[in-house]
């Protein structure tokens, strides 16, 4: 699967939606959740990201 494959690379940059507005994230993957389908991130600050599969729009 392609999100596997994220996982193994460098930062990406993350466009999903989180109670209705769309935001921005840019990070490295940190952990992959496929029962729960849940992506996590670390961002440039070292801080911890959980975003549902379900909301990502697009992945740069």
């Amino acid at each position: 699967m392609f999100l596997q494959k994220l996982a193994q690379g460098g930062m990406i940059t993350i466009e999903y939606y989180r109670n209705g507005i769309l935001r921005s994230l840019k990070g490295r993957v940190y952990h992959l959740n496929l029962k729960k389908q849940v992506i996590s991130l670390i961002d440039e600050k070292q801080v911890l990201h959980s975003i549902r599969l379900s909301g990502i729009k697009q992945i740069h």
